[in-house]
Formats: C-alpha cells, sequence, structure tokens
C-alpha cells in the first residue's frame, strides 16, 4: 500500500492546508460588520439620547428652534450614516468573494499543472473565474446550487450601487427585471421619494450585510471542499 500524504482525506479538495486560510478573510469580514454595528448603534444612541434631554429641558419656543437644528443631524445620523456604512461594508465583502474566488483558480491551475490561466479568459469578476473553474478545471456542482444564484443575485445589486449609487428602475409593467424582485427582498428597502415614481434607492441594512457575508462565504467553502484530486495527487 503506498503511504498516505499527512493531511490525509483532505488532499481530495481543492484546498488545504494553508490555503483554506483564504476563508479567514470572511472571518474578519463577520468581525468587522459587528463592529460596525456597535459603532453606529452607539452613535444613533447618543444622539437620541441628546434629543430627549435638550428637549425636555428647553421651554417651548427653544423646543422649535432646537428641532429645527438638530433636523439634519438626526437624518444624517439615522438614514446617510447608515446607507454610506452598509453599502461600503457590502462592496468590500463582494470585492473580497471575487478575490478569493480568483485566488482558487489560481490554486486549481497550479494543483492541476494547467497552463490555461482565469486572466486568459474573456469576461470578468466572477463568471470569468466561475467559467475557469467549471469549464477548465470540471468544478461544477458549487455553481449548480441556489447558493451560486444567490451569489449572481447579490452581484446584481453591487453593480447598481457601484456604478449608479444604489439608484434602480421599478417599473410596474417588467416584474421579471431587478427593481421589481428586489421589492420583496428580505432586510432591503427600495426607497422613493414620491409613491408613484419608477425609481427608487437601494438601501441596505446591517442584516443584508451579514446574511450577504455568509451566503457568500457558503459559495466559497462548497468550492474550497470540492473533491478534485486523489490522495496521490
Amino acid at each position: 500500500m503506498e503511504p498516505q500524504c499527512w493531511w490525509g482525506a483532505e488532499n481530495k479538495r481543492i484546498a488545504t492546508g494553508f490555503d483554506r486560510f483564504l476563508l479567514f478573510e470572511f472571518e474578519a469580514l463577520e468581525e468587522h460588520h459587528l463592529f460596525a454595528l456597535n459603532s453606529l448603534s452607539h452613535a444613533i444612541e447618543s444622539l437620541d439620547n441628546k434629543v430627549r434631554s435638550d428637549l425636555y429641558a428647553n421651554n417651548e419656543r427653544d423646543r422649535e428652534a432646537f428641532e429645527n437644528f438638530i433636523c439634519d443631524e438626526y437624518m444624517t445620523i439615522h438614514e446617510v450614516l447608515p446607507r454610506i456604512l452598509w453599502n461600503a461594508q457590502f462592496l468590500v465583502v463582494y470585492a473580497t468573494f471575487e478575490h478569493v474566488l480568483n485566488e482558487l483558480c489560481l490554486i486549481v491551475q497550479r494543483r492541476s499543472k494547467l497552463e490555461l490561466s482565469f486572466k486568459d479568459l474573456s469576461g470578468n469578476g466572477i463568471e470569468r473565474a466561475k467559467n475557469y473553474l467549471s469549464k477548465v478545471a470540471g468544478v461544477k456542482e458549487p455553481f449548480q446550487t441556489p447558493a451560486w444564484q444567490r451569489a449572481m443575485t447579490l452581484g446584481q445589486i453591487r453593480n447598481v450601487i457601484a456604478h449608479k449609487n444604489g439608484e434602480i428602475d421599478v417599473p410596474s409593467n417588467n416584474k421579471n427585471c431587478l427593481g421589481a424582485r428586489l421589492a420583496s427582498e428580505k432586510n432591503l428597502e427600495l426607497k422613493k421619494t414620491l409613491p408613484e415614481q419608477e425609481d427608487a434607492k437601494i438601501m441596505l441594512s446591517g442584516d443584508f450585510v451579514k446574511s450577504s457575508i455568509s451566503e457568500l462565504k457558503e459559495v466559497l467553502i462548497s468550492v474550497c471542499n470540492y473533491e478534485l484530486y486523489d490522495e496521490r495527487n
């Protein structure tokens, strides 16, 4: 019997040993999300306490002036800051997802001794990485799952936020467009200035970003754990 490699059955997987440190980036993203959430909650709580105490201390005339004064700050803390915060973190999360997928392509190229790189394929982003892994290396199952379809939807949301500042069309006569599909999305709001308008701004929440981290991490784990090799490779 030939001796087994020191990592045993794990050698069948695409990412073994130190290669799996790529997944630690998503551990860091989870930690950063908690840090951002706590910081935002503290800012909102501090402002709300200030509003309550100052309104109580002022007489009726001064109270009205204070309300006008605090309105901009209240809008900033409760709406503008969360939008910027969660948009920024979501973009980082998706960029990290794309980066790790590309790194997995390089791992497969190295372990399979392929001359063709994922960079030699047309296109870009996660679709190019998927094409390389599935069509060149034969890694198919991880890209035939609901988790991958969800990753594609998150990519569409990412593009709207990155390239259109979150503005998206929500036409009433097209139920299959992205805007219509996002209308029922959990932990996400499509905010309209006027009810009758056909465009809206995507408003992410902390819970949406948190779930996105988990969903994208699920895809990466399925690729990392894919058994593409035998123990002797």
